[in-house]
């Protein structure tokens, strides 16, 4: 257990974080009704709580809460265009709830060390662990200098705002995503190059300052999301629908 503030929470193994965004991914899939997906969010839920990321599963249920009750209020109006593109893009979003809430779970508890430790026990390809490793290094640089850029920009007088982005857009996109580019593309070359300088890439046994190995925890929700897995094939193949 890791403790999250005054508070203890499970420090899943990341084989186990992997595992259950991909089957719970399938799972949400395969189920059409509304009470289908409130469960399978509220499983969600639950393993976002005890993994430490407790503010972010009430955000998550507070924000699915709200696009059932806008789906509530378009559904009588569906026939009119704006209200079914509206309906469209409250049913999409819903749907991809889960998806987004485990796959911020997984990037926000996750070590890189630790993935990659896990990844190298997984017995993956070698050129997949590095450069899955330089892309998770590379998201926090990537936010850091984004926000170097909107300051340089707001220093010479380039505020990015809606009336810029009307009355300009092809110069305001110029100002940002050149640099962003340039920068993302030094940043990668050097995470890359400080990889390999740690030694990923050398053959045999790699070690992890923290243990990665599975707990009684993580066979428990392995077990229930397989289990309710093979349940949804069995039922699925035999064409009952959820």
């Amino acid at each position: 257990m890791n403790r999250d503030g005054n508070r203890l929470c499970l420090n899943f193994d990341p084989r186990t974080k992997i595992l259950l965004l991909i089957e719970l991914d399938i799972i949400l899939f395969m189920g059409h009704s509304l009470i289908y997906e409130t469960c399978v969010l509220l499983f969600c839920s639950l393993i976002l709580a005890i993994g430490g990321q407790r503010k972010s599963a009430a955000k998550f249920l507070t924000v699915y809460m709200v696009f059932v009750v806008m789906q509530w209020f378009v559904d009588p109006y569906v026939e009119i265009f704006i209200f079914s593109l509206l309906h469209f893009i409250t049913v999409c979003v819903r749907k991809l709830l889960p998806c987004i809430m485990l796959g911020k779970w997984l990037i926000a508890t996750t070590e890189v060390s630790s993935f990659v430790a896990a990844l190298w026990k997984m017995k993956i390809p070698r050129d997949v662990i590095i450069t899955t490793s330089v892309m998770f290094r590379c998201f926090p640089t990537i936010k850091e200098e984004w926000e170097s850029i909107q300051i340089a920009m707001k220093m010479r007088g380039i505020d990015l705002n809606m009336k810029r982005m009307v009355t300009s857009p092809v110069r305001t996109m110029e100002y940002l995503f050149v640099p962003l580019f340039i920068s993302v593309l030094n940043v990668s070359d050097e995470l890359a190059a400080a990889a390999l300088c740690r030694g990923l890439d050398k053959p045999g046994h790699h070690t992890c300052m923290e243990p990665v190995c599975f707990r009684w925890f993580d066979y428990v929700f392995m077990m229930v999301a397989t289990i309710w897995l093979f349940v949804m094939c069995a039922l699925w193949i035999r064409g009952y629908a959820v």
